[in-house]
């Protein structure tokens, strides 16, 4: 994340707007947030992190305590902060709840926090003002929504952005001192390692599934084994080969009885079929019987069918006939109807020559009409210039009226703005003296912020103080305890070498031989040995186990000491700081003190912004006023003008109605007159017209219908003819046939339908005749000389063998069943087994390496934890090249890998290694300045891990907030040359500091200036 664009406003002690261009710094800066104590250098921190989290640094303060008292009462509290990552650009903005004035009436409203984030296009050069068509929006409105979206952009959530990017203010030893769990979490978002605690919790879960399948299979093999009632697999495989003999017996039955009730049902089966022929022949005979009783019958069938094929040769005639009839009757009618329209039409001539003669006699009357319409639009000119005049004089008339109420209502106006700029002189001339009286609360209220922080400085020293003497009396009270154990193991030490000394004689008596010289008095008489009952025996490495332990309790003891020196040292510089402070006001006082300042404040800031209204309303009201005495002459003089221009129409208006004649100065009645003039003239010309075209289509009509009526007539005498002559031939083709008269005819006839009835019925009875006969020809032939069999002694003796056979079948599928099912159980029996090996085997590979990635180990290390100490490793190494640097060769960080507690995992604690001493201890036990150095290391050498490992989190910028002030010249030239360095990794650095030598060391600087009206920003570039 690097930053480039800030601004805040009325936020802190920023009471307007303040910018910070961080690309006027330069592309990698090292730079110095300046200022003095309280003028807000840490705000603009604050205000970086409460745009991104909504959380200020110290997390001590919320968004809605972040507003500026100094701030205009309509001036919204707002942040706005422009990132990248990469090659991509961020803008986010954030408003926290705050009280705003009310839009109308008194009083405030509460508005409550909002957010908004845009993603700025690649092509477009990021500011604070872009339109939409620029940016992307990609959340909006919702707090929460855009802090999670920045989360997973930045890849940090708050308090990590607090130990990773920002050192705040008195907690830049967080990352240092954290315990393992919380530097675990850090490592893990930062590196984006989840993925091997995906792969701890799929081993574990893949070992624990394949334990369950186990426990399954074995249940499995039990429950094969309980159901086939055998107690292993071998006495299975003894009952299946005893079901096998069995079934092969059984079987062998089965098929001979087969075999014999297959030669009996054959014997039976012909048996029935001979006996089926012979009452075949039977029914036969008596269906022969019967049909020869239905012959005469059919007979009478085939009779009716001859006679209808006669009769149909006499329909075609018939039908010609009937069509001659029909077509004799239509055209009777037509003609009819001919006669009838021929008589109509001499009538319409009648009419029509009658009309003519009315239409001709108009001439006169039309030659008058148009006289009299040209004599009278003669006059329309006149008439028309006459009727616009008239409306432009009433036009005119109304428009001076008009502009006569404007001059009047002009000069009452200015009469009413010279009223109200009096009054607004009085009432700033009384604002004036009113804020003159009350100049003197800004002094006032610095004096009560310098009162407050040093409330708040005592209030902070006090809490520091009270853990510091409560751990130095844990401290005191764990040295006692250390030092009678390092006591107690001196005495052990000295009273086991006493010991060990006094057991060496019991030694060297056991190896003195009669005879032998004593190495030690040389005599070689040994009345009285030393026995090793008197003493008890001690071994050298026990004395020397007894020393280490000594000296290591040794150690213990003075690194406590030296603890509980630095916490006594604290208390007594937390001390002096709370005395220098000296006697100071309550909270309770200041708090009133406040209240009455605040009152006196809000009144002053009320009647200053009065006062600026009151000021602007002047100034717009003498302007206005200027604005109507110019209006007032533009309008007296348009009303002069407007006057002239009435008077000279009325005088035209006044000669053209003297030229135009009285009966012609209605318009409206003229035109009526002249247009019905015209329609009548019209209506007559068109009845001419129409009378002369109706006479003429009705002359036409009636000739051609004439004609219409003569060819009717002979068509009707030729139709008639021909209906005679079809009379006559159908007549004399019936009495070829046979039919006497036309009833008899008809009679006779069939339709197509019934016919097809006759003939079928007629040909099913003659084929069922053959059918017979033949069938029951060949039947005598096949059974003669043949007796009829006995089927029932037949049926009896199929019945028992077939009752056999099925009791042996039903053996033999039981006894194949229970040999099926065991072969089953063997199946499954041995599949079961198979994979039963086949998951001890995957068990021996998985639930080993799910142990080891669990941490299941000597060194309670897992995989996850692993390749977060390779990582702490890499950062641990870059971080003490720095730290070696800035403390001279004396500290480095290094990464402790002991398990101190067999209940817990290690291998995320960070040790300081001190090469004046050789010895390694806990980070903790660092000094004020060099612990600020250590976490500064740390930080910086996180960065560049975190930048060179792919996928990782992008951290280009850090800041750090005092802790320089803890160094001498010397550790801060060497903390300045470190971070200098950084300047070619591309990376942003950014100091809050009030320590003047780090004025004189860093050019590029954002200095904070407070003013007793709010704290303003300037930039300082080299």
């Amino acid at each position: 994340m690097k930053p480039l664009l800030l601004s805040m406003q009325a936020f802190g002690p920023f009471a307007g707007t303040e910018n910070i261009n961080f690309n006027e710094l330069g592309e990698h800066p090292l730079f110095l947030i300046n200022g003095a104590t309280g003028a807000g250098k840490t705000t603009i921190l604050d205000a970086i992190s409460y745009a991104l989290f909504g959380k200020t640094t110290g997390a001590e303060r919320q968004g809605e305590q972040m507003r500026c008292h100094h701030a205009a009462a309509d001036l919204i509290t707002q942040v706005n902060f422009v990132f990248s990552i990469g090659d991509r650009c961020y803008h986010v903005q954030r408003t926290p709840t705050q009280q705003r004035p009310k839009l109308r009436g008194e009083g405030y409203k509460e508005e409550r926090a909002s957010a908004n984030l845009w993603q700025i296009k690649t092509d477009v050069e990021p500011t604070l003002e872009l339109d939409a068509a620029d940016k992307q929006l990609l959340a909006s409105r919702k707090v929460n929504e855009v802090t999670a979206q920045l989360e997973q952009i930045i890849g940090l959530k708050a308090d990590q952005f607090r130990q990773v990017v920002v050192l705040p203010q008195g907690k830049f030893r967080e990352l240092l001192t954290a315990d393992a769990g919380e530097r675990e979490n850090i490592f893990a978002q930062l590196f984006q390692t989840h993925r091997y605690q995906h792969i701890e919790e799929q081993l574990k879960e893949q070992a624990k599934d394949i334990r369950q399948q186990m426990r399954q299979h074995q249940q499995t093999l039990a429950a094969l084994l309980d159901e086939a009632d055998a107690e292993d697999e071998q006495q299975l495989n003894w009952k299946l080969n005893q079901f096998s003999e069995q079934v092969q017996a059984l079987e062998n039955d089965k098929k001979m009885l087969a075999d014999r009730f297959q030669k009996k049902l054959s014997e039976l089966q012909a048996a029935q079929h001979c006996l089926e022929q012979f009452n075949q022949q039977q029914r036969l005979t008596e269906q022969k019987t019967e049909l020869e009783q239905r012959q005469p019958e059919f007979d009478a069938i085939q009779q009716q069918l001859e006679r209808a094929n006669q009769a149909q040769q006499l329909v075609p005639y018939e039908q010609r006939l009937t069509l001659v009839k029909e077509r004799l009757k239509q055209q009777q009618q037509a003609l009819n109807s001919w006669q009838q329209q021929l008589e109509e039409l001499d009538l319409k001539q009648q009419q029509a020559e009658q009309e003519k003669a009315l239409a001709d006699q108009l001439e006169q009357e039309n030659s008058q009409l148009t006289q009299s319409i040209q004599q009278q639009q003669q006059w329309l000119p006149k008439l028309k210039s006459l009727t616009e005049l008239q409306q432009q004089h009433q036009q005119q008339a109304d428009a001076v009226h008009q502009q006569q109420m404007k001059v009047d209502q002009a000069k009452q106006q200015k009469q009413q703005r010279k009223e109200q700029i009096s009054h607004t002189e009085q009432t700033i001339e009384t604002l004036e003296k009113s804020i003159t009286q009350h100049q003197n609360t800004d002094i006032k209220r610095q004096r009560l912020t310098d009162q407050k922080q040093q409330l708040i400085k005592h209030q902070q020293l006090s809490e520091q103080r009270q853990p510091l003497v409560d751990q130095a009396a844990q401290q005191q009270k764990q040295l006692q305890e250390l030092a009678s154990q390092t006591q107690a193991a001196g005495q052990r030490s000295q009273q086991l070498e006493q010991l060990w000394y006094q057991s060496q004689a019991s030694n060297l008596a056991q190896q003195l031989e009669s005879g032998q010289p004593c190495p030690v008095c040389g005599s070689r008489q040994h009345p009285e040995p030393s026995l090793a009952n008197e003493h008890e025996v001690i071994e050298h490495q026990q004395v020397i186990e007894a020393r280490e332990a000594f000296q290591k309790q040794q150690l213990l003891q003075q690194n406590k000491e030296q603890e509980l020196y630095q916490t006594q040292q604290k208390i007594e510089l937390l001390e002096q700081q709370l005395q220098q402070l000296g006697k100071l006001e309550s909270a309770e006082q200041l708090e009133q003190f406040e209240q009455q300042l605040s009152a006196q404040e809000h009144q002053q800031q009320q009647q200053l912004e009065q006062l600026s209204t009151e000021q602007k309303q002047l100034k717009q009201q003498r302007q206005q006023s200027d604005n109507d005495s110019e209006q007032l002459d533009q309008q007296t003089h348009q009303l002069h003008q407007q006057q002239l221009d009435l008077k000279v129409t009325a005088q035209n208006l006044q000669q053209l109605q003297a030229e135009v004649p009285e009966a012609m100065r209605d318009a409206d009645a003229l035109q009526k007159r002249l247009a019905e003039q015209q329609q009548q003239l019209q209506d007559n010309q068109q009845r001419q017209k129409q009378a002369t075209q109706q006479l003429q289509e009705i002359l036409q009509q009636l000739s051609a219908k004439k004609l219409q009526v003569n060819e009717g007539e002979k068509q009707l005498a030729d139709l008639n003819a021909e209906a005679e002559k079809l009379e006559q031939q159908l007549i004399q083709q019936r009495q070829q046939l046979g039919f006497s008269s036309q009833q008899q005819y008809r009679e006779a006839l069939l339709t197509s339908e019934q016919r097809q009835q006759l003939e079928k019925k007629l040909q099913s009875f003659r084929q069922q005749q053959h059918t017979v006969t033949s069938v029951l020809a060949e039947l005598e032939q096949q059974l003669k000389g043949v007796q009829r069999p006995d089927t029932i002694a037949l049926e009896k003796a199929k019945d028992e063998l077939q009752q056999t056979f099925s009791e042996a079948e039903s053996r033999w599928l039981t006894a194949r069943d229970q040999q099926s099912q065991l072969q089953n159980m063997q199946q499954r029996l041995s599949l079961t087994k198979k994979r039963a090996d086949t998951l001890h085997k995957r068990y021996a590979v998985s639930g080993t390496l799910a142990d080891v990635a669990s941490g299941t180990n000597p060194q309670r290390l897992s995989l996850h934890r692993f390749v977060l100490g390779v990582l702490l490793d890499d950062v641990l190494r870059v971080a003490s090249q720095r730290l070696t640097k800035m403390t001279h060769g004396r500290y480095q960080l290094i990464r402790d890998e002991s398990v101190s507690d067999a209940r817990s995992a290690g291998g995320l604690t960070i040790l300081v290694e001190d090469t004046y001493t050789g010895q390694q201890r806990s980070a903790k036990t660092l000094s004020g300045g060099e612990s600020f150095m250590a976490a500064l290391a740390l930080a910086l050498g996180l960065s560049d891990v975190v930048q060179s490992y792919a996928g990782g989190i992008r951290l280009d910028t850090l800041f750090i907030d005092e802790g320089f002030g803890s160094l001498d010249d010397e550790a801060l030239d060497a903390a300045i040359d470190v971070l200098a360095e950084l300047r070619s990794s591309g990376r942003t650095i950014g100091i809050i500091s009030h320590v003047r030598e780090l004025k004189d060391r860093l050019h590029d600087r954002i200095d904070v200036i407070r003013q007793r009206g709010g704290s303003k920003i300037m930039m300082r570039t080299e």
